[in-house]
């Protein structure tokens, strides 16, 4: 039997990872991203609820950053999937200007999904639930491209209280999920391709910069997969 290993040095301890196990998990509350992203959008209130990201003056503007796989921890042909979880204030979907993009990047590129308001399911050309996107990282996202952003959209034209995102690095894949229609997903296929070896963030940008989005709490699993 064949193993792949992914092997961790830290503090002079290595860590050995087969195939199937988790390379990070991290539930991320409201505070704890208050402690523990290395960059947070400033105009911004935070509750025990959720973190609530206000109106601001820049475009397309990164509102907050967590590494989670440190540069030089896995070798860049890894075979990881990351899946991403995130519970939001329907209301502000709902009745605000809310489109925002969460995903990942490797300090250069971002791969990940774009979830417009409620508002958007009624445009003269109406958007999905959820939609692939990829761009230069950094402050904001620039050379923004989107993928399947026509895919047809569900009946049910609620906003979702939870997204599921999907995202295969080493095959430039993804998917994401809400209950829409009783299970809707839209899936991406992106032409940017994350360098692993230099590390692995979670980021969430804005659209426009008078956009609002009430984040509840975010669940990333990565995995090593077969």
């Amino acid at each position: 039997m064949a193993f792949e290993w992914i092997v961790f040095a830290f503090l002079g301890q290595v860590a050995v990872f087969c195939n199937g196990d988790v390379v990070y998990h991290q539930t991320m509350t409201p505070f704890w991203l208050e402690s523990h992203a290395s960059y947070i959008d400033s105009q911004r209130t935070t509750t025990n609820e959720q973190i609530t990201f206000n109106a601001g003056s820049v475009k397309h503007a990164l509102l907050l950053k967590v590494p989670m796989i440190l540069p030089g921890v896995v070798m860049s042909n890894s075979r990881l999937t990351a899946e991403i979880t995130v519970a939001h204030d329907v209301t502000i979907g709902t009745t605000s200007e809310s489109d925002n993009r969460y995903g990942v990047s490797d300090g250069t590129n971002f791969i990940g999904f774009h979830v417009p308001d409620k508002a958007s399911y009624s445009n003269s050309v109406p958007r999905p639930p959820c939609y692939g996107v990829e761009g230069t990282a950094g402050s904001s996202l620039h050379g923004l491209s989107y993928i399947n952003r026509v895919s047809p959209k569900p009946q049910d034209s609620f906003y979702p209280g939870q997204v599921e995102f999907t995202i295969k690095l080493d095959e430039r894949w993804g998917s994401c999920y809400t209950a829409h229609d009783a299970g809707y997903t839209n899936v991406a296929k992106f032409n940017k391709r994350l360098v692993i070896s230099n590390g692995l963030n979670l980021e969430v940008y804005k659209d426009e910069a008078y956009e609002r989005v009430g984040i509840k709490y975010i669940k990333v699993t990565i995995v090593q997969d077969a």
